[in-house]
């Protein structure tokens, strides 16, 4: 059993890994908001835990950021938050002993790469990717014999419910059944599924690893694999349109961010992924489009 410290327990992942090791694990969760979890300590900064609330744990996991808002355009708010807030809580959970700090990353560090390996650039593109890979070189530089930094840069996380980001778009759009323009959409993305996630998170724990991990589903899928997994789980006919390529290169040209996201690939090397901890994910698309599903009906 480990003694683990989360920081950011009114996260999504958080409230996914909580839930699945709350009987396994003896877990302590900062949070902003109160979600209801019994051991949980709500405050209004996180950068001002005093050193002793890190004592007697053996691994802090950092869920706190603030993700990509495109409406948000304050570098230096990203950085507070995301860069200078991680490595503080960092330092913190050093001087107090603790043995491993992980932080959640993000594939957004390399930019609009479309195949991640070890010899990819790191070139973020965004304010929360450039304050993110901030965070993780100093972090890294953290390491020693005492202290180790787990680093883990995940892809687009879905399922669990009604996970947040581009698969709830996407089910929502299906479900307005109106035609879609996927039918040419023959692109690569990886995905990981939010069971495989937290999975991988707690194995990175229980093993006390130190790096940069890139966690994923077994393997990759089209925008238009995603679409039609969601029409069969809906139960509804969806019809997809080829996309003429003039009008892909418009949208390519006009709105770059909207084109990489449903027509352009992201795919992490399969070693890179799959084998640096002896991870091999359980859960599927289908499995977690069902659960996303399943919720977005009950919410109707």
């Amino acid at each position: 059993m480990k003694r683990i410290l989360i920081i950011g327990g009114d996260s999504f992942i958080a409230g996914q890994f909580i839930k699945k090791y709350v009987s396994t694990d003896s877990i302590t969760c900062y949070s902003r908001r109160p979600t209801g979890y019994e051991k949980e300590i709500v405050v209004k900064a996180f950068r001002d835990m005093p050193v002793e609330a890190f004592s007697g744990f053996d691994a802090v996991i950092n869920f706190a950021a603030i993700v990509h808002r495109p409406e948000l355009k304050d570098q230096e708010l990203y950085d507070d938050v995301n860069y200078r807030m991680a490595c503080l809580l960092a330092q913190k959970a050093k001087q107090a002993g603790v043995r491993q700090f992980v932080q959640m990353s993000t594939i957004a560090v390399f930019g609009s790469a479309s195949r991640i390996s070890e010899t990819t650039p790191e070139r973020p593109q965004t304010y929360y990717g450039s304050s993110k890979l901030k965070a993780d070189k100093e972090l890294v530089a953290m390491n020693d014999r005492e202290f180790k930094a787990a680093i883990i840069r995940p892809p687009m996380a879905y399922g669990g419910g009604m996970a947040p980001g581009n698969m709830l778009r996407l089910i929502r759009l299906v479900n307005k059944h109106i035609p879609l323009p996927f039918g040419s959409a023959r692109n690569s993305r990886d995905f990981i599924n939010v069971k495989n996630l937290v999975e991988f998170i707690h194995l990175a724990v229980e093993k006390e690893v130190e790096g940069v991990f890139y966690p994923t589903d077994k393997v990759p899928y089209s925008t238009r694999n995603v679409v039609e997994e969601i029409s069969r789980q809906l139960g509804v006919h969806t019809i997809n349109l080829p996309s003429p390529s003039i009008f892909l290169k418009l949208i390519e040209k006009v709105r770059p961010d909207l084109y990489q996201k449903l027509w352009g690939d992201v795919v992490i090397d399969r070693q890179l992924a799959l084998s640096a901890i002896g991870y091999e994910p359980r859960y599927t698309l289908e499995d977690g489009i069902r659960e996303m599903v399943e919720s977005f009906k009950r919410q109707k």
